[in-house]
């Protein structure tokens, strides 16, 4: 008995300092029969589940650089058949109750004809989730989500757009939503007592890590290029950023291990790699903030460059009043657009260029810009003519030539628009 006792305790420390000898080693660790190496390229894949050693054979190794170039490769072979001509965008966001109603829509149009805009932003998928005309798909009808559409007559729409050589974009509230019913339920995030989730405003959020929602997006997608959009946008394509999100349960069985940046990153793949075929671009909107805040991009899913490699176009929404007091150095940045955006370009061109020579595709950068005023902040600048041609200039000033204006209601200074009515029928853009 004393003999088989000293025996298991020799074999004991015999695994123990094997173990610790193995930590302290340079030797890779096998992560799901993949072999992981360190570099210098955001180190290498990580699929969060360490997998112990075993008498498996090793596979080649694969860096993370390795496998997204891989990826980008496909996806620039997609994006080669691809016919449509890139064009030099200056549009607004319009509302699809505006969209949808001639009065209120036709005068707007005929202000677009004579000014130097020449794309509109509509909502198909809007905060209620609500899409708002009938697209062409038994799924998406199966879901009743359309049962509420605010634009009746999309192909007048589209056939006016076409004939006056206005580009439409289709805005596509992606994960916030309120429109559960017993068919998209199961769509959206619970928390860990089996409530629903809700951030501050009482509002819903789908579930990224769920399937049907990623096919619910595509079939969107596919359902704008058919009724004639140039352009699906992804807006709240994230997590909700508030601190209550802990109380949703996230079980792995559920995330497989995969974080929120992630799972938005591969969702903003299979997304654009769907809808390539169809002829129609891909945007995604994010927050200005993730440009250079690492804490903010873990929170809400949002990696900045690597969103760049899986759309045509990335648009961070950097409006001035969004940014908290000494941003940019920037006593109150509302107070002063032009710098506020002259600044916040000048930090994305920074992190881009750290990264873009890396991979062979890499979309194009258009910014949202202020066509509102904040009077819910503290101090404030009334935001008219003067600060929208700031906000103009500050952009062709950093040597690009693409802009988007957002204002809720689709209320805008037209005058602004008058003066900047150079366009180019060249197909690059500047970055």
């Amino acid at each position: 008995m004393g003999n088989a006792l000293i025996k298991k305790i020799f074999i004991y420390i015999l695994v123990f300092s094997t173990f610790i000898i193995s930590s302290c080693s340079d030797e890779p660790i096998i992560k799901y029969g993949v072999e992981v190496v360190e570099t210098e390229e955001s180190d290498a894949i990580d699929f969060s589940f360490e997998k112990n050693i075993d008498t498996e054979p090793k596979s080649k190794v694969v860096t993370k650089k390795e496998r997204d170039f891989q990826i980008s490769e496909k996806i620039i072979g997609l994006t080669s058949k691809r016919t449509r001509p890139a064009r030099k965008i200056r549009g607004i966001y319009l509302p699809a109750y505006v969209v949808g109603k001639e009065e209120r829509f036709n005068p707007i149009f005929e202000n677009i004809k004579n000014s130097c805009i020449n794309a509109i932003v509509v909502d198909v998928k809007d905060e209620l989730g609500r899409i708002t005309f009938n697209i062409d798909s038994e799924y998406i009808r199966g879901l009743g989500t359309t049962r509420e559409a605010q634009i009746k007559d999309i192909d007048a729409i589209v056939k006016m757009c076409k004939e006056n050589d206005i580009y439409l974009i289709a805005r596509v509230s992606s994960f916030f939503d309120k429109y559960i019913n017993k068919n998209t339920s199961s769509f959206f995030l619970k928390r860990v007592d089996g409530k629903y989730y809700k951030d501050y405003k009482g509002w819903f959020w789908l579930n990224p890590y769920n399937e049907e929602v990623k096919k619910y997006l595509i079939e969107i997608g596919k359902g704008c290029a058919k009724a004639g959009f140039d352009e699906v946008q992804y807006d709240y394509f994230r997590f909700s950023g508030e601190s209550n999100l802990r109380r949703v349960e996230f079980p792995d069985e559920m995330t497989k291990g995969k974080s929120r940046i992630e799972i938005i990153t591969e969702l903003a793949q299979d997304i654009y790699q769907a809808l390539i075929p169809e002829n129609i671009y891909v945007s995604i909107d994010v927050f200005g903030a993730i440009m250079n805040s690492y804490g903010d991009q873990d929170s809400i899913g949002q990696d900045y460059t690597t969103l760049l490699k899986y759309t045509d176009y990335l648009c961070p929404m950097i409006y001035p009043s969004h940014y908290a007091n000494k941003t940019f150095g920037l006593d109150v940045p509302d107070l002063q657009p032009y710098e506020s955006i002259k600044s916040a370009l000048e930090t994305s061109k920074n992190t881009i260029s750290k990264v873009k020579d890396d991979y062979i595709h890499f979309g194009i950068v258009r910014p949202w810009l202020q066509g509102f005023t904040a009077n819910y902040i503290p101090e404030y600048r009334t935001y008219g003519v003067e600060e929208y041609k700031e906000q103009i200039k500050a952009v062709e000033e950093s040597g690009m030539e693409e802009w988007l204006f957002w204002n809720p209601g689709g209320v805008y200074k037209w005058d602004a628009f008058l003066n900047n009515t150079e366009t180019s029928e060249d197909n690059g853009t500047k970055q």
